[in-house]
């Protein structure tokens, strides 16, 4: 069967058998290292009374090692990974021996450049590259660590995929709207399209209104799949002249709730009083049930509760409303299954899918295999049988 690695955590974690190895990125070790090291030299001018008397204190930030810091993209590389990751300003894509000494080597590193999820196809790697706004898929050379950006336009581009036979590239888009100050003020459903490397051309391959397909993926036999999740458009009043005059009152609303917020989750306490304060905690209350993955706010609690109620055999948190869905060669659209955050095909028919609780294999008979628990876990890959922990 293979191998199963994946995300979680912002560290590898590598499947082989019964057995379930936790591996750190070197990269983001080596650049908290760095940020320590930098506040422990400029503590002592800083610090003590003589620093205190001529005001030269400093607020030394403890999670200043975490800003901007992550693993976004996993991909196989012979018997290697291939990832890439952010590490404060600068982005990185790194290969990664999964065994004791966990050997790397740097592909590519840039501050002008982000790079996101990765495919990788031979000694080919497709990545999505760029900022929260505009990304665009660039290829990299594994070997030369040269790399020509494929794509242009006002777009978010995504989840590169390769096809079986390395030909074509499927990836997420969505069209961006630029106001005439120049941001990114509404971006569209995503809809996925196809690099051709052969005929240098792109097509939209399937879109659907009020959805973003994403991760689409192809198997031997020439069907497609993709997670299918609701599309949230951006919410605007479209009145200018309003936005214009309430901006400041709006501005220090955000500032004063910003402060508030920090005293309610590291402090305890809200800076307001009576009703108020109350109603702030039950929100921290709330807010810890809540988290975000790529964007997307997920109500962890709710959704569990609403697919054990369906009555899930392995019941995650990811609502579902995240559909796994296949077309196949003629045309024909299925669910594959709901609840998914990620998936991985593996040869053979059987679909391994996280619901951000478990890595479940989904067999091709139709049952069900818990793999494992784990939380978040993303960017699941299979085929690493060179390796062995």
């Amino acid at each position: 069967m293979g191998n199963i690695a994946y995300i979680s955590k912002n560290s590898f974690f590598l499947k082989h058998g019964d057995t379930v190895k936790e591996y750190p990125s070197l990269r983001i070790n080596l650049y908290r290292e760095n940020i320590r090291s930098i506040q422990q030299k400029r503590e002592w001018k800083t610090s003590g009374d003589g620093a205190k008397f001529m005001g030269l204190q400093e607020y030394n930030d403890p999670d200043e090692e975490k800003y901007g810091t992550g693993i976004n993209g996993l991909a196989v590389f012979g018997d290697r990974i291939v990832y890439s990751v952010s590490t404060g300003d600068v982005g990185g894509l790194y290969t990664k021996k999964l065994d004791e000494k966990g050997e790397e080597s740097l592909i590519n590193s840039s501050n002008s450049m982000r790079i996101h999820r990765i495919s990788v196809n031979g000694d080919k790697c497709a990545a999505s590259t760029g900022d929260s706004n505009e990304r665009h898929i660039t290829v990299f050379d594994l070997n030369s660590s040269d790399c020509k950006t494929l794509t242009a336009g006002d777009v978010l581009e995504d989840y590169p995929s390769y096809t079986p036979d390395g030909g074509r590239i499927l990836y997420s888009c969505a069209g961006l709207a630029i106001s005439p100050q120049g941001f990114v003020s509404d971006i569209a459903p995503f809809a996925i399209n196809c690099y051709d490397e052969r005929s240098n051309s792109i097509e939209e391959v399937f879109s659907e209104e009020h959805f973003d397909c994403v991760l689409p993926k192809e198997d031997e036999k020439g069907n497609l799949y993709f997670i299918k999740r609701p599309y949230k458009k951006t919410e605007s009043d479209g009145n200018i002249v309003t936005d214009i005059l309430f901006f400041p009152i709006r501005l220090i609303r955000a500032i004063l709730g910003l402060l508030n917020f920090f005293s309610i989750a590291f402090g305890g306490e809200s800076l307001r009083s009576g009703k108020n304060a109350r109603a702030d905690i039950k929100s921290k209350q709330k807010n810890q049930q809540e988290m975000f993955f790529e964007g997307n706010m997920i109500n962890a609690e709710l959704a569990l509760k609403k697919n054990q109620k369906s009555g899930e055999k392995f019941p995650g948190i990811i609502p579902s409303s995240w559909e796994l869905v296949c077309i196949d060669r003629s045309g024909t659209q299925k669910t594959v299954k709901k609840g998914v955050m990620d998936y991985a095909l593996c040869d053979g028919g059987d679909i391994l899918y996280s619901n951000g609780h478990a890595i479940v294999r989904l067999q091709k008979d139709g049952g069900e295999k818990l793999e494992g628990k784990c939380h978040m876990a993303s960017n699941v890959v299979v085929g690493l049988n060179e390796i062995r922990s």
